[in-house]
């Protein structure tokens, strides 16, 4: 292995690892695969190579070729099939950096572009030039568009717009011998879909798109019998104009929603829902209603409200695993006169809850997913539910129909039913000349192993039918709420992987993968500490706790208080970094951040120009908090002058806690300290009470979040008193014309802090007082609000590395920069220190400022 790094490291530089612990990472996908079974491979990669262009593709895999080392291509790994998984070892190709939009035609509808981006990312730049993607997969949020071109390619918009194959106009393909061939639409670019890297790897492609719709409608609508709904599908999939995509749900589906804690239509025992989507002129939307208020009264159905909730929820059908142990998709594809057969057979083939949504993919074809009920952690249930999929796909061969999802390696048993025969012997035929010494996605279903030949697969499944059948079920979900829980849940779908601001190269480094070790360490609900090696630990305290990840999370998975909670729990176990128990030992001590005597906090008064001495006013009905950064750093002691003059101008009665002011705690929370974060805060409490205000405000979001969420969750003491922050202070008195504006020239950016915004929710105030501020203009970050990418400063990350932390600093400058404007306001002292330290030390020009000060300014002081 250690060859194959070093060789490696020359085409790639640092980004190739032969690591124990960061190869692990790539042994899996999102299936979890029984130990029993993953023996039978060799999942455990020599190396994993991150490529970031073309060239440094061609260049691995000419070294691979030469020394015939196994090569599979990763994208998110976002399939169950087992097809980006070592199934032979060999060096694991992460394409993910292969993520630039090279061009879009806007005249053409094409767009250019690297194959390692996901749909969803590739969306999100084309309807900045007015397209769209023509059809999406469900798992758009993490599946790139190589691996989904690669794999089905069918989805979200395949109704109209068919399989992802037809919207190819050409595309770069690397092959196994390093040769980088451009390939135009026609037979021999059809054989490399759906050959999941077996063929070649593909780097680069052109897409046709579509004009982004400019109006929409949903419809969804409920029936009494699934039945009624198949006819109903069936019929409306025919009619005119047609919808962008009919989705539907049983009864089983929506009762694990509701069981979830999730609102859904209750359809009865044995009825469901479709959700009815068009995309169009207006005409054609408004075309759409009579159509659905024609067919919906020829059945037993109603149209109900919801419907533009549910389209929002498409990318999260596995968001039901909140209420179950364990849940696995399969997929088949289904004639739609077959489909009330096929779901009448369902019903009858298993003794574990079953639940169906489905996608109408053509005008006579259904995508059906059955869900499978079970419980990874139990393996005689787990091993004894993993024959169900072989049951559903003979189901759906007798009905006309196929395995659907891809071929992969679980569905090799039905490899030329998936295909076809002739394109299984046409891709057959094409391995052989393009890759003669099978250095390409070995042990995949064209050389699959002989456990997965039909006839032996087949008959080692009736067997364990037959066994099912004997052993009851043990399939039940226990509730246990907390940070295990929250790591239990994750169904590893990948899309927070992306956008974690701590993302470094490998995805030990992402959510995903910092939640993938911990269920690793979990047995029992209990986290086996003595196998946390000094990486994984240094990891889960890189966390910025900036709540990224909780954003369209198919679960919700509840962050940052996932990551609060594990750190607390790994520092009761003895285990911490030794810079954080530096920081915490002195906070403890002087009850502030910089260690620093605590009868200094009031020091920064002396600049005010106040008509008496707010350091010693001992009673008031507000209350400033004024934080550990605002009160001791010169860098943002300014942030504390403006609001208290603003406060001052404003009439308000108030004063600061002074000495008796100690830490809100979060430094202490976030770097496991509970308990010390408690006892800061029983004193803060006790010694605002004692003064009688009735409203404490701060400018710091870490403070307000303590004071308004953690408080008293941790203490279990409720304050007697409102909380606010300052913006939604400000927004009062304005709303109470108590507020003078005279003005400020200038456009600016707003940067979203993650306290403020994303995880306390305050994103209007700070823009409703830019708005209100006259000559000001407001220019949108390309991520704002809850996309809003975090500073760098949170989770005590300054702290531990402050060389991580300052680098995210620096991608924010650059997002600001690429504005076009040179002047940035935010609500948060530590983002403007963190960005002011990434500004000096690069010499940016850049001017940062807290909305408080702007607010100042803009009164004309």
């Amino acid at each position: 292995m250690k060859d194959i790094e070093n060789d490696l490291r020359k085409i790639v530089g640092e980004r190739v690892t032969a690591g124990d612990y960061e190869r692990w990472f790539y042994s899996s996908d999102i299936l979890v695969v029984p130990n029993l079974v993953k023996k039978l491979f060799q999942t455990m990669p020599a190396a994993v190579v991150k490529a970031n262009t073309t060239e440094e593709v061609s260049a691995v895999l000419a070294y691979c070729n030469r020394n015939e080392i196994p090569v599979v291509p990763r994208g998110a790994g976002s399939s169950g099939l087992f097809g980006a998984v070592p199934k032979k070892g060999g060096v694991v190709l992460d394409l993910m950096n292969l993520s630039q939009v090279i061009g879009v035609d806007e005249d053409r509808e094409t767009v250019t572009t690297e194959a390692g981006i996901t749909c969803w990312e590739l969306d999100r730049r084309l309807r900045k030039a007015n397209l769209t993607l023509r059809s999406y997969p469900s798992s758009a949020r993490s599946a790139t568009i190589g691996g989904w071109i690669m794999g089905s390619g069918l989805g979200i918009g395949s109704i109209g717009y068919g399989p992802i194959i037809e919207h190819l106009v050409s595309a770069e393909i690397v092959l196994a011998d390093g040769t980088v061939k451009e390939y135009s639409r026609g037979k021999e670019l059809d054989l490399f879909a759906e050959s999941e890297g077996t063929l070649g790897v593909m780097t680069r492609v052109c897409l046709k798109v579509r004009k982004l719709p400019r109006h929409s409608a949903y419809y969804l609508i409920r029936f009494e019998e699934m039945r009624e709904l198949f006819e109903y599908v069936h019929a409306l999939a025919k009619m005119t104009p047609q919808p962008y995509n009919i989705e539907f749900l049983d009864h089983e589906y929506l009762t694990l929603l509701r069981a979830a804690g999730y609102e859904s239509a209750d359809a009865g025992p044995r009825g469901g829902t479709a959700l009815v989507t068009y995309e169009g002129e207006k005409e054609e939307t408004e075309a759409s209603k009579s159509v659905i208020d024609k067919l919906t009264g020829s059945y037993h159905s109603e149209e109900i409200e919801g419907a533009q909730h549910e389209w929002e929820q498409r990318f999260n059908i596995l968001r039901i695993r909140r209420a179950a142990p364990t849940v696995f998709l399969t997929s088949v594809h289904i004639p739609l006169t077959s489909l009330n057969q096929f779901y009448t057979g369902m019903n009858k083939l298993d003794k574990r809850p079953l639940g169906l949504l489905g996608y109408i993919i053509s005008d006579s074809e259904c995508m059906a997913m059955p869900i499978v009920v079970t419980d990874e952690n139990k393996q005689a249930e787990y091993l004894m539910s993993l024959h169900t999929p072989r049951e559903l796909s003979n189901l759906a061969l007798n009905l006309g129909g196929k395995p659907g999802g891809g071929v992969g390696v679980w569905n090799a048993p039905y490899k030329e039913h998936v295909l076809s025969g002739k394109k299984f012997e046409e891709i057959k035929k094409c391995k052989e000349q393009l890759d003669s010494k099978g250095i390409l996605n070995p042990g995949m279903w064209l050389h699959s192993p002989l456990f997965l030949n039909s006839a032996v697969y087949q008959s080692a499944m009736t067997a364990v039918s037959i066994a099912d059948k004997l052993i009851p079920s043990t399939v039940k979900k226990d509730v246990s709420p907390g940070f295990k829980e929250e790591i239990a849940t994750c169904v590893q779908c990948g899309y927070c992987m992306n956008y974690c601001p701590t993302r470094q190269i490998w995805v030990s480094s992402t959510p995903r993968g910092r939640i993938l070790k911990a269920k690793d360490l979990l047995e029992n609900k209990t986290l086996r500490y003595e196998k946390i090696d000094d990486e994984y630990l240094k990891s889960v305290f890189e966390c910025t706790m900036c709540g990224r990840c909780k954003v369209n999370c198919s679960v919700d998975i509840k962050s940052p208080e996932l990551w609060r909670d594990l750190r607390s729990d790994i520092v009761k176990k003895g285990f911490e970094l030794e810079n954080l128990k530096n920081l915490t030992s002195s906070i403890n001590q002087t009850h502030n951040i910089p260690g620093k005597s605590n009868d200094l906090r009031a020091q920064w008064t002396r600049r005010l120009k106040l008509p008496y001495d707010i350091g010693s006013k001992t009673n008031a009905e507000v209350i400033y908090f004024v934080g550990c950064l605002t009160s001791f750093y010169p860098m943002v002691q300014d942030i504390a002058g403006s609001f208290a003059h603003i406060l001052d101008r404003a009439g308000t009665d108030f004063t600061i806690l002074g000495g008796e002011e100690w830490c809100c705690g979060y430094p202490l929370m976030v770097a496991g300290h509970t308990e010390d974060a408690a006892s800061s805060m029983r004193h803060n409490i006790e010694r605002i009470e004692g003064m009688g205000a009735k409203t404490v405000v701060m400018t710091c979001p870490g403070c307000y979040r303590m004071w308004k969420d953690e408080y008293h969750e941790i203490t279990g003491h409720k304050p007697r008193f409102d909380v606010f922050h300052s913006t939604e202070y400000i927004t009062g008195l304005m709303e109470q014309h108590k507020i003078e504006l005279k003005g400020f020239d200038a456009n600016i950016t707003y940067h979203d802090p993650c306290d403020l915004g994303r995880n306390s929710g305050i994103f209007d105030e700070p823009r409703y007082i830019m708005n209100r501020i006259p000559g000001l203009g407001l220019v949108e970050l390309d991520d704002n609000r809850e996309y809003c990418s975090c500073c760098g400063s949170g989770g005590d990350l300054l702290a531990s590395s402050q060389s991580l932390s300052l680098s995210i600093a620096g991608r924010k400058i650059e997002e600001i920069l690429n504005t076009g404007t040179d002047r940035v306001v935010t609500a948060c002292p530590a983002c403007i220190r963190s960005l002011n330290m990434v500004k000096t030390a690069n010499k940016v020009k850049v001017d940062i400022m807290d909305i408080s000060q702007l607010v100042w300014k803009a009164m004309g002081d």
